[in-house]
């Protein structure tokens, strides 16, 4: 019997020393891509504040576009969070094969200002929206409806 117990025993040493020399990751890569937004400014008005007023107040925009007659301008910062977890077990020289177990995550945020102008240069809309993936699109169409 106690030859037995030291057969388990080895046995229970000798998995458990294989699998402590598994491998185990865990990664997370934070990006930022463009500047940091302004909630929309307060002093912007609809019918009053000019194109030149909200390029000196904002800057460059991050991008233009001419949508139905009127300049867009479009102001954006991404923020990307990657998480990945892996596991490996080398059970390779009792089986011959390993095991490997992976897992991966990816949240995805865009802030945005849009700010449209009339050809006059007149401020006709203004969409700020924070978290979500196509925020002002979703915000122009659900009041073309």
């Amino acid at each position: 019997m106690n030859s037995r117990k030291l057969f388990s025993f080895a046995m229970c040493a000798i998995i458990v020393g294989i699998l402590m020399t598994g491998c185990v990751s865990y990664r997370v890569t934070k990006a930022v891509e463009g500047r940091s937004l302004p909630d929309t400014p307060s002093e912007f008005r609809v019918g009053t504040t000019t194109l030149q007023e909200a390029l000196q107040a904002l800057g460059a925009p991050d991008q233009v576009a001419e949508l139905e007659g009127k300049d867009v301008l479009i102001y954006q910062q991404s923020l990307l969070t990657n998480s990945g977890l892996s596991f490996g077990i080398p059970l390779s020289e009792i089986w011959g094969q390993s095991f490997n177990f992976s897992a991966y995550g990816e949240l995805v945020r865009y802030d945005v200002v849009v700010l449209s102008f009339t050809p006059d240069g007149i401020l006709s809309e203004m969409v700020s929206e924070r978290g979500s993936r196509y925020p002002y699109l979703k915000t122009m169409l659900s009041d073309m409806q």
